[in-house]
């Protein structure tokens, strides 16, 4: 078993990783959620609860793809 240090406070929510791809994966996604700002995910989660306050306005992945080769 090697150990690694780093010197930057990356916060580390889990502590133990079955390989390095898991880690680079974890750590990839650990970032991508660090770039929102506040304000960003203010408007995600209130687009959020607007899609589960009224699910009949929502349109799955499919339909989308559909609407778009129409145009």
């Amino acid at each position: 078993m090697t150990t690694i240090t780093i010197s930057e406070n990356i916060n580390l929510r889990k502590k133990h990783f079955e390989s390095v791809e898991e880690f680079q994966t974890y750590l990839l996604l650990s970032r991508q959620e660090e770039d929102l700002s506040e304000g960003h995910k203010t408007i995600l989660d209130e687009r959020l609860e607007e899609m589960e306050r009224f699910p009949e306005k929502s349109i799955n992945l499919e339909e989308l793809k559909k609407r778009i080769k129409r145009r």
